[in-house]
């Protein structure tokens, strides 16, 4: 993976067909790093480039749910999430459908971004991977007591966490209750293009002389000791969605976030926050060698063919 602050990890995407690479006429992402033993949808295994939205779209809800659902709450269950359906429908399509987007509680609806002029362009889309993501989460249901234990959710353990078969309802096997009566069955597998990061994408992303000190952290304590200014995917006062549940006595419906002041916590999956559409760009798709001395930088992100 790419470490510092800033480190040289920009590059170009969804560009204007036949134009040249450029910021009028791309996007700028950022790559989270190369990822190894990914299986795409016809179960192969591989190496795949994986890429964030460097701009986010704020004031979107990751699920919602009717009136009596989960107290209305929403459902933390990825493969059926509304935030999902729209970067996989109209995002990905550049179409309008319905247009409307989720930002409250009851399935409450406001008017969406203009996805026919912001989604993924033809070209791009066919760059994209459609791979299997983990939506596993951590084995203990959530509790004040696990902020501090570095040994059981820091980076490393985390990212473990998200590939197990653990789901974000299982906090509800002893207490039940309103917020947990949703039907919906929970997977740890889902098979897509456009997802978003993980919380262990985020705990990687530390750098500089602080790295080592905050890989034995615990990613809810990345507020201490630098970590957050020195991670290059927190975004100052703004809260971002990452596509892992969370599992919490008697409620089915926490995600986990990277919070405004830059460590991993959980909001109500109905809360309207950022989304940084993420995707894994396919095996094929090559970086065009330029010969800038600072290639991969903001002032000249790689190009990719």
């Amino acid at each position: 993976r790419f470490v510092g602050a800033t480190p040289k990890n920009y590059v170009y995407f969804n560009c204007e067909e036949g134009k040249a690479a450029s910021a009028e006429a791309c996007e700028t992402w950022r790559i989270i790093g190369i990822m190894n033993n990914i299986e795409d949808e016809k179960g192969n295994i591989g190496s795949y480039v994986k890429i964030i939205r460097d701009k986010f779209e704020n004031g979107y809800s990751w699920d919602s749910s009717a009136p009596g659902i989960n107290s209305s709450q929403g459902i933390n269950e990825w493969s059926q999430a509304d935030i999902e359906k729209v970067l996989n429908d109209e995002y990905l399509y550049r179409r309008t459908g319905s247009n409307l987007c989720y930002k409250s509680s009851s399935n409450s609806t406001e008017t969406c971004p203009d996805w026919e002029t912001i989604g993924i362009r033809e070209s791009s889309r066919n760059m994209i991977a459609s791979v299997k993501w983990n939506t596993g989460t951590i084995d203990e249901v959530w509790t004040s007591s696990i902020y501090n234990i570095a040994e059981k959710f820091n980076a490393k353990t985390v990212y473990k966490a998200e590939r197990s078969n653990h789901t974000g309802k299982e906090g509800c096997q002893a207490s039940g209750g309103n917020g947990c009566n949703d039907n919906v069955t929970r997977t740890t597998i889902w098979t897509g293009k456009v997802g978003l990061m993980y919380p262990s994408d985020y705990g990687y992303a530390v750098g500089t002389e602080v790295r080592e000190t905050c890989l034995g952290k615990s990613l809810f304590t990345y507020y201490s000791d630098n970590c957050n200014t020195n991670d290059w995917l927190f975004v100052n006062e703004v809260h971002q969605w990452t596509i892992t549940p969370v599992p919490t006595g008697s409620q089915a419906f926490n995600v986990f976030t990277v919070n405004s002041s830059g460590y991993v916590n959980y909001a109500i999956a109905n809360y309207a926050y950022a989304i940084r559409p993420t995707l894994y760009l396919k095996s094929d798709v090559k970086i065009i060698d330029r010969d800038y001395e600072d290639y991969g930088s903001i002032s000249h992100p790689f190009e990719l063919q």
